[in-house]
């Protein structure tokens, strides 16, 4: 952890400082937020649906980021096509991987709740799909 805060303290100084050189490196992992992605944003019943999320390492050591991703129906009556599911790779240092998950489209019509939140990010990001 110690490591981490150290990191981000150097990259937030070289992001003042430098700004032009470090600019690329201060974008993509100073400040990481969680994402995800539905493709695509309306299904129908059975179709496959690729939910994608994007992990960044921004420590100075590889390590193994996992994005946790629940699927939600806001129709109660679709309660039991809920989905869960997480997935991790290892990356290294300063380095981002997307990562992506397949299922298929519940048997329900209505409109999804995709939250994803990573190991290296605080937060939670959320997707729409609508199955038809």
């Amino acid at each position: 952890m110690i490591r981490l805060k150290l990191t981000v303290l150097v990259l937030s100084v070289a992001c003042a400082v430098f700004p032009a050189i470090v600019h690329a490196q201060c974008t993509r992992c100073c400040f990481p937020a969680p994402n995800v992605s539905v493709s695509p944003v309306t299904a129908e019943e059975g179709q496959s649906v690729v939910v994608t999320a994007v992990l960044l390492n921004c420590s100075s050591f590889q390590r193994v980021l996992t994005a946790k991703v629940n699927v939600t129906p806001s129709n109660s009556a679709c309660a039991s096509f809920a989905e869960a599911f997480q997935v991790s790779a290892l990356l290294l240092p300063f380095r981002s991987r997307a990562v992506s998950y397949t299922f298929a489209a519940a048997n329900c019509d209505g409109r999804y709740e995709v939250k994803e939140s990573s190991s290296n990010a605080s937060g939670i990001a959320t997707a729409i799909l609508t199955v038809n």
